[in-house]
């Protein structure tokens, strides 16, 4: 079911709920409603969600197959894919600022990423 699918997602990525709502820039009540069936988001928020989860968006609307996280081989740019387990995220270290960040990050385009990053390493790198 898509709400205990949203639920588990949210959970194993160590997300509050307020978060999520925050990424999808809608109130908190209404992702709970999500979660709890009351309403079903449309694509356009599913789409977001499977980025802010890592999932494809299939993953999320598929019932039978747990979701798959895509996982980035080692830096080389090629990603395979990964079954979601209970705490397999390793996001649960962070602090909540961190994850917010990622799920920004994750919301962004590829060229979006890759100004944020370069931009990110010239502020690391100017400030030693």
């Amino acid at each position: 079911m898509l709400s205990q699918t949203l639920k588990r997602l949210r959970e194993n990525c160590g997300y509050t709920q307020q978060q999520v709502a925050d990424a999808l820039n809608i109130d908190r009540s209404t992702y709970t409603y999500y979660e709890t069936a009351k309403t079903t988001p449309d694509i356009n928020t599913i789409i977001k969600l499977a980025k802010i989860f890592n999932v494809t968006y299939s993953d999320i609307l598929d019932d039978d197959a747990g979701p798959t996280a895509r996982v980035s081989d080692s830096g080389k740019g090629s990603s395979s894919e990964k079954r979601h387990s209970k705490n397999s995220s390793l996001i649960y270290e962070l602090t909540k600022n961190e994850k917010q960040l990622i799920i920004y990050y994750r919301l962004m385009d590829k060229a979006s990423q890759k100004e944020f990053l370069d931009t990110a390493y010239l502020k690391i790198k100017n400030s030693k």
